[in-house]
């Protein structure tokens, strides 16, 4: 599992990475171009939202995945997983571990999600500064 879980932090990671430095780019490039960033920024916005959209669904899975592995931890205690390994029930050890790994990338995958929303977010700001710069320079 701890190389699984990496894989799944470092997907998360990079995503977030990835995400700040466009983020970072784009403000920069908004600063110098006024209403071509402007352009910009919405054409941006667009592709994220599209993105986002596309992603529902499986956002959506993976949120219910979530949702039944913690009803699910409700009715496994950990005494019960001990008596497991008490009794050798190998099988049913093993398919928690499986489902907790299952868990654990879906918990990943609306993780990666919240991402896209947040740089959503932050391109919606950057377009609203935009517009709000531009009306004190007109007035």
């Amino acid at each position: 599992m701890g190389q699984t879980s990496d894989t799944f932090s470092d997907k998360v990671r990079a995503k977030a990475n990835d995400a700040d430095k466009r983020l970072k780019d784009f403000a920069a490039k908004a600063e110098k171009t006024g209403q071509k960033a402007k352009a910009d920024a919405k054409a941006y916005l667009d592709s994220l939202n599209a993105k986002i959209k596309a992603q529902q669904a499986q956002i959506e899975a993976n949120q219910a995945k979530v949702k039944a592995w913690t009803q699910q931890k409700i009715t496994v205690t950990n005494d019960k997983i001990a008596d497991w390994k008490a009794k050798r029930e190998l099988k049913k050890i093993s398919d928690h571990a499986d489902g907790a790994e299952r868990n654990a990338a879906a918990a990943m995958e609306v993780a990666a999600a919240a991402v896209d929303e947040a740089e959503k977010a932050s391109v919606e700001a950057i377009v609203a500064r935009i517009d709000s710069d531009t009306a004190q320079a007109s007035s």
